[in-house]
């Protein structure tokens, strides 16, 4: 078993930020992280495809957000967080397995 780790560290700007993973052959995502440096950090987080189709809407998360659930993938993402207050630096976790 291989696992594909995508790990980033991003600061929002006017309330948002995003980040693109490399390309991934395919596999099913096992384990998805956003975490606020700042607990009380209020954010919107989402998933896309590299066709700006919306994989996954976590909505709105305080502090911090972990998704466990298993769905395929293949391409690359961009990992969106939007709505954040205040202005935060956040660390984005994906883990896929091949």
């Amino acid at each position: 078993m291989t696992v594909y780790q995508f790990r980033a560290t991003v600061t929002t700007a006017s309330g948002a930020t995003s980040s693109t993973s490399l390309n991934i052959p395919g596999g099913v995502c096992r384990q998805v992280i956003v975490q606020a440096n700042t607990a009380t950090t209020v954010f919107r987080a989402n998933l896309t495809d590299a066709s700006s189709l919306n994989i996954m809407d976590y909505g709105l998360q305080t502090g911090e957000m972990n998704d466990v659930t298993g769905f395929p993938v293949s391409g690359r993402y961009v990992f969106n967080i939007t709505n954040a207050s205040p202005d935060d630096t956040f660390r984005v976790y994906f883990a896929v397995e091949e």
